[in-house]
């Protein structure tokens, strides 16, 4: 019973916070594509539900099997000013377990291999992708989540949320998502 209050919760807030829409051209998106809504302006996607589920539910997993950790790191990478800001006001004051560190860049300094670390990468393009999962190797960075709407052949053992965080009401459900799981 209790699972199914979770999953009432989690599809309201995903259709409260347009998780599901994509508001883009949806050229060679048959996978995580739902349904396709065209105006003369604008073009609406819907993003099939049980995928966002899915890769959320992996998210979920990540954050809590680092939070279960002794010692736990979150790196968050975002490119966008505003949410670069946003991200920093809300957990410079967090009370979690786990370390969260804000920045637009990958991480550079190395931690300790006994520290569990994950990396989520919001809109946040990788050039050379074979040197940059170098470089998180070296620095023991194994898992990482990405969260974006481009089409990539190769994930290269990263987890994947498809969608844009265009819109600030879904950058606003990431956040919540994040503290509600590292709080608990």
């Amino acid at each position: 019973m209790l699972q199914n209050k979770h999953l009432h919760l989690l599809l309201k807030s995903l259709i409260d916070s347009d998780f599901l829409l994509l508001e883009q051209n949806p050229k060679n998106l048959t996978r995580s594509v739902k349904t396709v809504t065209k105006t003369k302006t604008s073009s609406t996607v819907s993003l099939d539900p049980l995928e966002i589920i899915k890769s959320l539910k992996q998210f979920v997993r990540l954050l809590q099997y680092s939070k279960k950790q002794k010692s736990s790191f979150l790196h968050v990478v975002v490119e966008n000013k505003q949410y670069f800001e946003l991200f920093q006001r809300f957990f410079g004051d967090s009370s979690t377990t786990t370390q969260i560190e804000i920045k637009d860049t990958l991480p550079t300094k190395r931690l300790s291999s006994t520290t569990t670390q994950m990396l989520l990468l919001l809109n946040y393009p990788l050039n050379n992708k074979e040197t940059a999962f170098k470089r998180l190797t070296d620095k023991n960075i194994f898992l990482v989540n990405k969260v974006n709407s481009k089409l990539e052949k190769n994930n290269y053992g990263t987890y994947k949320i498809f969608n844009d965080l265009s819109d600030f009401k879904k950058v606003v459900f990431l956040l919540t998502l994040i503290d509600q799981i590292l709080k608990k």
